[in-house]
């Protein structure tokens, strides 16, 4: 149970920062390798993932502090790369199946960097 609890809260962090709070700068400046606008969108999924993670141990189980800070910040530079590759080499044209093919792919890698989470957590 406390895996689907610690995915749900991941998911609920990711969709808040992609979705609701990412602004049209930071979609843009993200394909410019070590931009700062573009950079504040990573750095948005770190303190959601410190959220996220804070609420699991406070709630549910305990996660050491040491480990909560490695895996945001983890988490934040990967995000960054699989964003920079998908803006930086990635079709742009959201008419084309191939951009939303890509889209797909990206959210694949930043779904899969939570189930490592969890498994880095919990198992």
């Amino acid at each position: 149970m406390e895996i689907l609890i610690l995915m749900s809260l991941l998911l609920t962090k990711h969709c808040y920062a992609d979705f609701t709070i990412q602004t049209y700068q930071q979609t843009v400046r993200k394909g410019i390798y070590r931009d700062p606008v573009g950079i504040t969108h990573s750095i948005d999924h770190i303190w959601t993932t410190l959220a996220a993670l804070l609420l699991f141990t406070l709630f549910v189980q305990p996660i050491a502090p040491l480990t909560i800070v490695v895996i945001a910040v983890a988490e934040g530079i990967l995000h960054y790369h699989v964003d920079w590759i998908k803006v930086r080499f990635g079709c742009k044209d959201i008419t084309k199946p191939q951009f939303w093919a890509q889209f797909g792919y990206d959210q694949l890698a930043h779904l899969l960097t939570y189930v490592a989470m969890c498994a880095i957590i919990l198992l």
